[in-house]
C-alpha cells in the first residue's frame, strides 16, 4: 500500500490573534506530530510514508498537486489546525480529482475537537480524533487487509465513511507510556530545509519530552490534561541520534516541559555527562521553575525560555485562572537571566474588560522583564476553550461561529475578539503599537545587534522588525 503523510501549504490561513507579518517571518518547524505517526507506522508495519511537508519544501496547491498526481498514493493522511483547514480541505479536493480512488484521512487537533465535522466534509474518507500513532496504523492494516465496517468500528480515535455508511468511534487513543513510541521519523523529510529567525545554532530539530498539561489557563485547549512524560534515557538517546546527525539547536516544544522538574534535571545532568554540545531552548510557566533547575538547564544548553506572561494585571491573570501573579512573573524573569538564559515573553491584550491602560501597562511590565523577545497577541475565545464555551453558555457569543466554519470552511471567515470597549479594528491597532513600543527602543535594538552572528541573522532579524513597524505604519 502505498502511504503519503501531507502537511497542506499555508496559503490561506485565517489569521489569527497573531498577525501574519509575524508569523510569516519566524521559519519553518518540522511537524512532529506527523512524523510521529510516519515512524510508528514503518516500525509497526514495514510500510515507509512518503512524507511531504508543503510549508518546509514551498510547495503551494499546484506544486502538491504534481506531488500527488507522481505519487498516486493508496492512502493519504493530512494533518491541521483549526488556521489552515481552509488549505487542508483545498489539498483532499484536490487529492480526489487527481486520484479519486485514494483514501484521505485527516488527524490533528482540529480534528480532535471537531471529529464528526471533519468527517461530514466533501472528500474526507477516515478522521483521527486523539492521539494518531496507533490508530493510523491499525488503519493501514485494516486497509491492508480488506476490513469491514465491523473490524474499523474496534479502532479507538477513528471515524470513516464506507459503503455509504458513517461511523465515529467515541473512545480516543491516547499513549500513556511515551517511551514506547519511535522516534520521529525525522529521515523521511530534509531537516536542512527548516530553520528559524530565533535558533542559535546551526541546524535546528524539534523535539517532544512529554505530553499534556495539568494547568488551568482559560484560553487554552489542552487545559487540565494529564501530564505524560518519556524517560531521561530516552531523551538523551534521541538527542544522541540528532547530534549525529550534525543537529545542535533543538526546541523542546512540550507544552510545559518544567512540570516534573526531577527529570528535567536528570536529562540536563545526563547531557552534561555525556559531553553533548547542544544549543535548546524551552517553554514553561513562571511558577514551575527555581533557581537551581534554572541553573541546571544553562549548564546543559538551554538559552532561552518561553514564558506566558499574559497580563500585569492582578484581576486579569485571576480572570484567566493563570495562578499567578506579576510579582512571581518577575521573580521567574529574574531568576532566569541571573542563570543566563535568555527570555521570550508571550504577552495578551483584548482580554475581556481590559482597559487600554491596563494593554500599555502590560507592554511597561513587558519591558521590565528585559525579555529578549515578546509577543503581543490579541485574546481569542479559540475553538472548545473554556473561556469559549463560557462565553456561548452566559450568552455573551450568541452563535456557535467555530463550529460552523469547521462545517463549512469559507475564505471569508474571520477570528472575532471579544472586548465590548473595541473593534477588531482598534484591537489590531493596539496589538501594533504595543509591538513599535517593545522593539523600536534604540536600547533594544543596540542589544539585538550586538548579538548578530552572520549576515543571514542579520537578514532575518531585520525582515522582522521591518514587518513589526510597517504594519504600524500602515494602520
Amino acid at each position: 500500500m502505498r502511504v503519503a503523510l501531507i502537511i497542506p501549504p499555508e496559503t490561506h490561513s485565517i489569521e489569527s490573534s497573531v498577525p501574519k507579518g509575524l508569523e510569516s517571518g519566524k521559519g519553518v518547524y518540522p511537524k512532529l506530530g506527523l512524523l510521529y505517526v510516519a515512524a510508528h507506522l514503518e516500525h509497526a508495519t514495514g510500510t515507509s510514508p512518503t512524507v511531504i511537508d508543503c510549508p518546509a519544501e514551498r510547495l503551494d496547491h499546484d506544486g502538491l498537486a504534481r506531488r500527488v498526481a507522481e505519487l498516486r498514493p493508496d492512502l493519504v493522511g493530512l494533518t491541521t489546525l483549526t488556521f489552515n483547514l481552509i488549505d487542508c480541505w483545498k489539498a483532499v479536493r484536490t487529492i480526489k480529482r487527481l486520484v479519486p480512488g485514494t483514501k484521505v484521512c485527516i488527524g490533528g487537533q482540529h480534528v480532535t475537537l471537531y471529529p464528526d465535522e471533519t468527517l461530514d466534509l466533501e472528500g474526507v474518507d477516515f478522521v483521527v480524533h486523539g492521539e494518531g500513532e496507533r490508530t493510523f496504523t491499525w488503519l493501514v492494516e485494516a486497509l491492508g487487509r480488506g476490513d469491514g465496517a465491523a473490524a474499523l468500528r474496534k479502532i479507538p480515535g477513528l471515524g470513516f465513511r464506507l459503503d455509504g455508511e458513517r461511523f465515529l468511534n467515541p473512545v480516543q487513543d491516547k499513549v500513556d507510556d511515551l517511551d514506547i513510541l519511535p522516534m520521529p521519523a525525522r529521515h523521511l523529510v530534509d531537516l536542512g530545509r527548516y530553520d528559524h529567525v530565533a535558533a542559535q545554532g546551526e541546524r535546528l530539530a524539534t523535539m517532544q519530552t512529554s505530553r499534556g498539561c495539568p494547568a488551568k489557563c482559560l484560553f487554552c485547549d489542552i487545559r487540565m490534561t494529564k501530564f505524560r512524560k518519556r524517560s531521561a534515557d530516552n531523551v538523551i538517546a534521541e538527542l544522541k541520534h540528532l547530534v549525529d546527525q550534525g543537529i545542535d539547536d533543538f526546541f523542546f516544544v512540550d507544552d510545559t516541559i518544567t512540570i516534573d522538574r526531577s527529570r528535567l534535571i536528570e536529562i540536563c545532568d545526563t547531557i552534561k555527562r555525556s559531553g553533548l554540545k547542544i544549543h535548546f531552548k524551552i517553554s514553561a510557566r513562571v511558577d514551575t521553575v527555581k533557581p537551581y533547575l534554572l541553573d541546571a538547564l544553562a549548564e546543559a544548553g538551554c538559552y532561552r525560555i518561553h514564558y506566558g506572561v499574559e497580563t500585569a494585571s492582578p484581576r486579569l491573570l485571576k480572570y484567566l485562572q493563570k495562578q499567578t501573579t506579576p510579582e512571581k512573573v518577575s521573580q521567574a524573569f529574574q531568576w532566569t537571566r541571573d542563570a543566563g538564559i535568555g527570555t521570550f515573553a508571550y504577552c495578551m491584550i483584548g482580554i475581556p474588560t481590559e482597559t487600554r491602560e491596563e494593554m500599555f501597562n502590560t507592554v511597561d511590565f513587558a519591558i521590565s522583564l528585559d525579555p529578549d523577545y515578546a509577543q503581543f497577541s490579541i485574546c481569542t475565545p479559540y475553538p472548545k476553550t473554556a473561556l469559549y464555551e463560557s462565553m456561548l453558555g452566559m450568552g455573551i457569543i450568541t452563535d456557535d461561529y467555530w463550529r460552523a466554519f469547521a462545517r463549512n470552511p469559507t475564505e471569508d471567515f474571520r477570528v472575532r475578539f471579544w472586548n465590548r470597549d473595541f473593534t477588531e479594528e482598534e484591537l489590531r491597532d493596539l496589538q501594533s503599537e504595543c509591538h513599535r513600543r517593545f522593539y523600536s527602543r534604540l536600547g533594544y535594538i543596540a542589544r539585538q545587534a550586538r548579538q548578530l552572528r552572520s549576515w543571514h541573522d542579520l537578514r532575518q532579524k531585520v525582515g522582522l522588525g521591518a514587518k513589526i513597524l510597517l504594519r504600524q505604519l500602515n494602520r
